[in-house]
């Protein structure tokens, strides 16, 4: 239902259209003209690298999707559409100045960590959806294992031992930190999974809550576009 909320939301063309037409009445094509499902549409939309394009036939009905390539400032505009709202992580501006332990006992806080793209994924260990994105995430800290710019954090609800009896069973590459219930309600961070980007001078670069089939497409390019920022 989120994604379908998410699409509607970013593409109102679509939604209307659909109002007055069945899904399976209109032609998608993506930028090389071939045709395509719902889903492959829904899922290339999600990326923000797309924009849809409403076409008509001769009798003036709404016949065609055809999808475009957005511009920097769309994508950018179209995955901040994405973003939950949350008083404590607002676009741009600086982030609590949260203190925590790692499972290993790595005293951290989000001022420590300053000059470091900070990626934080919030889940606990029966969360089906946190348990889905994780071998993308897996791999989005693998691209990245050699660049000391960037750290993965995972915060999960529950205790040390019950994560650590997870990790006996189940990859999950980031530094973890557990029991922090009590912060992340402070935080208002109640959505699972939700991942955060920090950028390297404290702020918000991007929060999303729920499940996103592209969230490893999200993630990295909101990593790489930290970097570059600070980089200038």
């Amino acid at each position: 239902m989120k994604r379908l909320l998410v699409i509607i939301c970013l593409f109102p063309l679509l939604s209307c259209a659909q109002q007055q037409q069945k899904k399976s009445d209109i032609v998608i094509k993506d930028i090389n003209d071939k045709v395509i499902s719902y889903d492959e549409m829904s899922y290339l939309l999600l990326t923000g690298d797309y924009k849809m394009q409403q076409l008509k036939n001769e009798q003036g009905e709404f016949s065609e999707i055809k999808l475009l390539k957005t511009t920097p400032q769309e994508k950018d505009a179209a995955l901040q559409t994405l973003s939950t709202p949350n008083p404590f992580f607002k676009h741009g501006e600086n982030v609590p100045n949260e203190k925590f332990t790692t499972i290993d006992g790595q005293e951290l806080s989000f001022e420590q960590l300053k000059g470091k793209v900070i990626v934080v994924n919030v889940w606990f260990t029966t969360c089906a959806p946190c348990l889905k994105e994780m071998p993308e995430l897996n791999e989005l800290v693998e691209e990245y294992k050699s660049n000391e710019k960037v750290v993965f954090l995972a915060f999960s609800t529950d205790n040390k031992q019950t994560v650590e009896r997870f990790l006996t069973r189940r990859s999950f590459n980031y530094k973890h930190i557990a029991g922090v219930g009590d912060m992340l309600e402070k935080l208002e961070l109640g959505t699972f999974p939700t991942n955060l980007v920090i950028t390297p001078e404290g702020k918000t670069m991007f929060i999303a809550g729920g499940y996103f089939p592209t969230i490893k497409q999200i993630l990295k390019y909101m990593i790489d576009k930290s970097l570059d920022i600070n980089d200038l």
